[in-house]
């Protein structure tokens, strides 16, 4: 399967974009409906980007392994 490298950057970017929602989210939570409120807001955000990031890094495991292609022909440029 060829993968496009470019999706890495895509994962990481979106798992950096939802840190910052879920603090942001967290922040106005806590200002406006207490601190045991904005932990349940924050939560699920804060799993997302760590899911993201871990589907980027198995997504790199797996290309460094072998199993999936990343693109890129042997002397480094995109196919």
């Amino acid at each position: 399967m060829k993968l496009d490298p470019i999706i890495f950057v895509k994962l990481m970017l979106g798992a950096f974009g939802m840190v910052i929602v879920a603090f942001t989210a967290r922040g106005l939570s806590t200002v406006a409906f207490g601190s045991e409120t904005a932990q349940v807001v924050a939560a699920p955000l804060f799993i997302l980007a760590v899911l993201l990031a871990a589907l980027a890094f198995v997504l790199a495991v797996l290309v460094k392994v072998g199993i999936l292609d990343d693109g890129y022909e042997n002397d480094g440029t995109a196919s």
